[in-house]
């Protein structure tokens, strides 16, 4: 017993310390300049930020971004012809910009970012982050949103509801990432800004990760009113619902939405009311952006924590505690069986931990200090730090009356809003997971991870989840559907050394596949198929075949049984040039039917990927025989399959 309480804690301390030896970078991701509404030029603002001890900013102009020519007008009015004078005196006339006209008129050609950028950038210390502030409405009712690290201008769309408007452009955000390959999200700022956002808005929300706990802006309406719900209790009734749903939790960001940088007070916009703290691997945008996605940051408008607050299922909060200054440590949480968030637990101290109890389902902690907030939001604040909540893992009931589509294929399956689950909301009978060897654990991700996160292995994203789905579901993936259910793994690694850890891995699920030691209850099949980087001698001569083969065109023919290699895979390019414009060259569709009757001749199944994403492409491929329908477009092709079917 003594070695195993020894190995435990050392194996604590092991964590703790690698905790500690993350890097923690503070930034601001809402701001603005004379790009839009903001009252002074982007420099200016860069300036102050370094020199405030900040490492990354995103300048978030509203539906702009800094990559075209502009001029502003320089006002007679004396603040805006003295903020002229201190951006010239401080960057040069050889740097500066300008035209006098007549009536001693002046105008300003603007920097763009990638002229700016390398003033002020430095490896480790500094980032700019490419921003826009999203904003539009909906009878009246200011929607804003921000995208940071956005590489695209997104135009804002319109909608029916508030909700359709924030979707609709959220959708945007998510088909340019996929489509750059480049990490980015989006975030709703200020939902209380003209009361415009509602709770119940934001729960209907797709790959919506992210809003603003506290802003900085005069107008926003940060704790409500007698008539209106603040944003922390609208964060903890949408984390409630999200949980419920199987969702991924809504992260509180702190932005000071800055916007007046020369007149300061409560009726102004001011930089330095509430900023970020990442915890991250290096100052990056695809770090910071991945970290922020793992929850691995606080918001704050002063406080200081001396470590992540998130240890497993435990907040463990340590102040970094400043002279004459006493914290309070509030943590707040949803009993199972309750519908408001309550105070679970307050210390009045600079340490304190909380474990989450069977009977909550999640919490999240506030300390809030005795020091008053320097040029405060409102009259009265003081410094105070959000933590994000750490929650309990919940499989979501099963939709009633899901069609099991057998030609349906969830590809990049991880990037939807819910993965796996939406996928089989939706009745798809196949999903794709990229995965990645890091220090003998699966994770999956497009690309290698800049670190390692737990929520994002290969067995807490998949294989957990199937495994309480099918016990729900008394021995089936989907209730009614006896076929086969593929969990495809994409290897981005090592062939042979991912397939050895894969193949340990399945050991543990044997119940779960079709290979294995089954349920007697169980009725339909897991299959494991091994695609991107295969180890193909490894998988055909194994013992216990965990694992099959997602094959290619040119292993037709060689002899693989489809015990084997069920499948055929091969890029759409590959095999076809027609996009859906026009009919289809009758060349490629008999060329495409060709190497159907080549794979089914075989007893294999055919799946072309990135095929475009139009029913038009889809059409000709089921008219071909093609078995599986690649999309990241789960509702759009299931609703093209259910009407083809009828």
């Amino acid at each position: 017993m003594k070695r195993i309480v020894c190995f435990t804690v050392a194996f604590t301390c092991h964590i703790f310390l690698a905790v500690q030896a993350q890097n923690w970078y503070k930034g601001n991701l809402h701001t603005h300049s004379l790009w839009s509404d903001g009252d002074d030029y982007p420099e200016m603002i860069m300036d102050w930020y370094k020199a405030s001890g900040y490492q990354f900013v995103g300048l978030s102009d509203h539906n702009v971004i800094q990559d075209i020519e502009k001029w502003v007008n320089v006002p007679h009015q004396p603040d805006r012809r003295r903020t002229f004078d201190r951006y010239l005196r401080t960057f040069g006339p050889d740097w500066v910009t300008y035209r006098k006209g007549p009536n001693d008129s002046l105008k300003v050609r603007l920097k763009k970012l990638d002229e700016y950028r390398s003033y002020f950038e430095e490896p480790g210390k500094f980032l700019i982050i490419k921003s826009e502030e999203v904003s539009t409405g909906y009878q009246g009712k200011p929607i804003h949103m921000n995208v940071t690290n956005v590489q695209n201008l997104i135009r804002p769309q319109p909608g029916n509801s508030v909700a359709e408007v924030m979707q609709n452009n959220i959708d945007l955000v998510m088909a340019q990432r996929r489509q750059t390959h480049q990490p980015m999200f989006p975030h709703i700022n200020h939902p209380n800004f003209y009361y415009a956002i509602k709770a119940e808005d934001l729960m209907k929300l797709r790959y919506e990760r992210f809003f603003e706990v506290f802003n900085g802006h005069h107008l926003v309406n940060n704790y409500g009113d007698s008539t209106h719900e603040g944003t922390e209790s609208m964060w903890d009734k949408i984390n409630l619902h999200f949980l419920q749903q199987g969702r991924p939790l809504l992260y509180g960001l702190g932005t000071d939405d800055s916007h007046n940088y020369y007149f300061f007070g409560p009726s102004f916009s001011n930089s330095g009311r509430a900023w970020v703290m990442v915890n991250a691997p290096e100052l990056s945008p695809r770090a910071l952006i991945e970290s922020m996605e793992a929850g691995r940051f606080y918001a704050t408008s002063g406080v200081t924590l001396k470590q992540l607050p998130q240890v497993g299922k435990s907040l463990v909060v340590r102040v970094k505690p400043e002279s004459n200054v006493t914290y309070r440590i509030q943590f707040f949480g949803v009993r199972k069986g309750k519908q408001q968030a309550e105070l679970l637990r307050e210390v009045t101290d600079t340490t304190a931990t909380y474990t989450l109890p069977d009977d909550v389902w999640f919490a999240r902690a506030k300390i809030i200090s005795s020091k008053s907030k320097y040029n405060p939001f409102m009259p009265g604040d003081v410094e105070t730090a959000w933590t994000q909540p750490v929650a309990q893992t919940h499989v979501p009931l099963m939709l009633a009356n899901v069609v099991p589509l057998p030609n349906a294929h969830a590809h990049n399956d991880y990037e939807q809003s819910r993965p796996l689950w939406d996928a089989l909301d939706n009745g798809f009978t196949s999903v794709e997971a990229d995965v990645h060897l890091i220090n003998d654990t699966l994770y999956v991700a497009h690309n290698r991870p800049a670190f390692p996160n737990p929520a994002s292995t290969l067995e807490n994203l998949y294989l957990k989840p199937l495994a309480e789905r099918i016990q729900q579901n008394k021995g089936q993936v989907m209730a009614g559907y006896d076929g086969p259910f593929y969990l495809m793994i994409d290897v981005k690694t090592d062939a042979d050394s991912t397939y050895r850890a894969l193949e340990k891995l399945l050991q543990r699920y044997q119940s779960l596949l079709a290979t294995g030691k089954r349920s007697k209850n169980q009725k339909g099949d897991v299959l494991i198929v091994l695609s991107g980087n295969r180890s193909v001698s490894a998988a055909t001569k194994m013992k216990s075949r965990y694992v099959l083969l997602d094959g290619r065109a040119m292993d037709l023919g060689k002899g693989y049984a489809p015990a084997v290699m069920p499948l055929i895979s091969d890029a759409y390019d590959n095999q076809l040039s027609w996009r859906g414009k026009g009919d289809m060259p009758a060349g490629e569709f008999q060329k495409l039917k060709q190497l159907v009757e080549r794979v089914h001749r075989e007893g294999k199944k055919l799946r072309l990927w990135n095929s475009p994403e139009d029913p038009v492409v889809w059409a000709k491929l089921r008219e071909a025989g093609v078995d599986f329908i690649s999309t990241d477009q789960q509702e759009l092709l299931r609703d093209f399959l259910l009407q083809r079917a009828q």
